[in-house]
């Protein structure tokens, strides 16, 4: 009778043990970060094209890049040697300084722009019409507030080539 319920309490110990390392694939679409995929951002490609453009994404979010801080529309600081490849923007105030034609802007493949509240919405983001951005391949947005797909698709405007993926977490 002991060995039963030894042998019982060995194998649901197993089984949860084997959930926690399965239910992070599961539960997780790339730890929270989703994309905006509608007709208005992104050209239909092949799945294969789509996940490398996935995993370009994701070396430049995670990697150390030459980077611009901006915030309330004024250059803050500046990491590493050359022409920024990310331009991160710690506020919707700073926005406006996608406008400015800045040559040192040329070679920005990543824009990261920080919503502090729903209010930020309100600001837009036309990139169809900006110059100097050539290199521009993905913008992802940080919401530090509860933030839908469709509220996001209003406050961006951008031209099929550009992949938008957006981040909505609340701080604790």
């Amino acid at each position: 009778m002991k060995n039963k319920s030894t042998l019982t309490f060995c194998t649901f110990l197993f089984l949860c043990c084997i959930s926690l390392f399965f239910s992070n694939k599961i539960i997780a679409q790339e730890n929270g970060i989703y994309e905006l995929s509608n007709n208005n951002f992104s050209k239909s490609v092949a799945k294969s094209q789509a996940d490398n453009g996935r995993s370009e994404f994701n070396k430049l979010v995670k990697n150390l890049h030459p980077t611009v801080y901006v915030g309330n529309g004024i250059e803050k600081t500046t990491y590493g040697e050359g022409l920024p490849i990310k331009l991160t923007l710690k506020d919707a105030k700073s926005v406006s300084i996608l406008n400015s034609g800045n040559p040192k802007y040329n070679k920005v493949q990543l824009i990261t722009i920080k919503l502090n509240k729903s209010s930020d919405l309100n600001t837009k983001l036309d990139l169809s019409s900006l110059s100097g951005l050539s290199e521009l391949k993905y913008i992802f947005i940080r919401c530090n507030f509860k933030c839908t797909a469709d509220q996001l698709k209003t406050f961006v405007n951008a031209n099929s080539v550009i992949r938008i993926f957006y981040r909505s977490e609340t701080p604790s």
